[in-house]
């Protein structure tokens, strides 16, 4: 991951995703008008949490087609071991890293929040999800995430191509309503997309846009 990111940052790559490298730019275009959404709705400023944005990777990515908006800050919540090295290595006035919620809330909170390919890592997504929306965010952005297609929510086993580093990873498959229904209460879905991980049959990726309803 931080070989990686170092090629990203120097510009012998274009952008890394889980330590794998890729020499061509490319972005997903729903995330990104999700982003530019987001941002047009605080006066063209992009103030963002990244929960499990490992070194910046999705900001290293989607830079350039952002380089328009006036303002970005975008903070990495991370482990603490990766967020200390995001602090030592790749902090500057748009990326910063903290180990928790509570630290990248600490002073003016950011009004949105990106959950992309995190809630199935995660030992308890659930409780994460009421975590993020007692918080109150505006905007909550969930990409990347493993829906059944039939059947309950269970945990499974994900194969990572050797394209992208190889090895094997606990994966949570969600039910749609179970998930969803803690946010809709307090959200309006603005945008949904087709996720492009592919997991096989009867499991659909998933992202979606929520903006908070009310003031």
């Amino acid at each position: 991951m931080l070989g990686a990111a170092r090629a990203v940052r120097s510009g012998r790559v274009a952008w890394d995703r889980d330590g794998a490298t890729f020499a061509e730019p490319a972005v997903h275009a729903p995330l990104l008008a999700a982003l530019r959404t987001v941002a047009a709705a605080q006066g063209g400023r992009l103030e963002l949490v990244d929960f499990g944005g490992a070194l910046g990777s999705t900001w290293w990515q989607y830079r350039p087609s952002l380089a328009g908006l006036a303002t970005v800050r975008w903070r990495v919540v991370e482990q603490p071991h990766v967020a200390a090295a995001g602090r030592r290595e790749f902090a500057d006035t748009v990326l910063s890293f903290h180990d928790s919620l509570d630290d990248a809330l600490a002073g003016a909170a950011p009004a949105a929040i990106l959950l992309s390919s995190v809630l199935p890592y995660v030992e308890a997504p659930h409780a994460l999800v009421a975590d993020v929306l007692r918080r109150g965010f505006k905007h909550l952005i969930i990409d990347r995430t493993a829906f059944v297609t039939k059947g309950s929510e269970r945990l499974a086993i994900q194969r990572v191509p050797p394209a992208l580093g190889g090895g094997s990873y606990p994966c949570w498959l969600f039910e749609r309503r179970s998930l969803l229904a803690p946010v809709e209460q307090g959200y309006r879905l603005a945008a949904e997309w087709p996720g492009f991980d592919d997991f096989g049959p009867g499991v659909a990726f998933r992202g979606f846009l929520y903006e908070r309803k009310g003031p």
